[in-house]
């Protein structure tokens, strides 16, 4: 795999992003620049695997393909066109545009996905003579673009489906917790896998499960059975199994001191259920 470093930016929950950026230095060794509610860094393209297998606190990673200024749709459709897409795309391959628009703009961020959309199409022909298909449902390609008043990025997406669902939950609480921030939380409080937790309001057990997942070094990639960067070209099944595979010989079983109240027979009844399914019953 190449070792030349990308530019990548990463979604995660908004006040902490400090949180997450450090998460990102500890798991690839490089310095993450917060945003509001995103980070960006430079890795090699191997942080696609790591960093979905292996992070905790970010729900999308995202590959960059253009971020700086822009004042109005002409700009940003010039800036998408400036993309050679052919390195990312396979003629065959389908793309859509998602598009997050954050202040006071005379466009929607439909506008900014159609705009994108034009230029990928526009930019994919000129380089290759090969119309590129659209498909808004199920696209092989996803590409994430947000501006905020006026800075633009655009990139793609490798996740598919955001981290945050960790895809061990069978029961949901009416209320339930989102697993980044349960993890966020978890963090902040300095806890001590050798000291009791104790989440006197467990609802579906997510501080919980998170916290034993974390103790006993689970990556939240085994329980993810897909992402998006299986169909991008430039990524490989083999690579994410060998990943995959390293990430999980790190876990320990061991027992955590970990202990969940609550006043539904049903939340509880819930929270053994997705203990169970996380495989940390043994330690709650």
């Amino acid at each position: 795999m190449p070792s030349k470093n990308f530019a990548f930016a990463a979604t995660t929950v908004y006040g902490f992003e400090d949180l997450a950026a450090l998460e990102v230095e500890q798991l690839l060794g490089v310095k993450a620049e917060p945003s509001i509610g995103k980070l960006f860094f430079k890795a090699p393209l191997s942080a696609i695997y790591k960093l979905n297998i292996e992070a905790r606190l970010l729900h999308k990673v995202i590959l960059l393909l253009w971020r700086g200024e822009v004042c109005s749709l002409e700009e940003i459709y010039k800036a998408a066109r400036q993309v050679d897409y052919a390195s990312f795309l396979a003629p065959k391959q389908s793309f859509a545009v998602r598009a997050d628009r954050f202040g006071t703009h005379p466009f929607t961020s439909m506008d900014i996905a159609a705009a994108v959309g034009q230029a990928v199409i526009d930019s994919y022909r000129s380089s290759t003579g090969v119309r590129l298909k659209v498909n808004l449902d199920n696209p092989d390609v996803e590409i994430l673009c947000q501006l905020r008043d006026r800075d633009f990025f655009l990139g793609i997406n490798t996740t598919g489906e955001s981290l945050h669902k960790r895809n061990y939950r069978v029961y949901d609480h009416p209320a339930a917790l989102s697993s980044t921030i349960a993890t966020a939380l978890i963090k902040l409080s300095g806890w001590s896998e050798r000291h009791l937790l104790m989440d006197p309001m467990c609802g579906g057990g997510t501080v919980l499960i998170e916290a034993a997942l974390l103790a006993r070094r689970t990556p939240p990639g085994k329980f993810k059975k897909s992402y998006a960067y299986f169909k991008l070209v430039f990524t490989s099944l083999e690579d994410h199994q060998a990943f995959l595979k390293n990430a999980l010989k790190n876990s320990q079983q061991r027992e955590v001191p970990l202990l969940g109240i609550d006043k539904s027979a049903e939340y509880l009844q819930g929270a053994r259920a997705n203990a169970s399914s996380a495989e940390v019953s043994d330690t709650i």
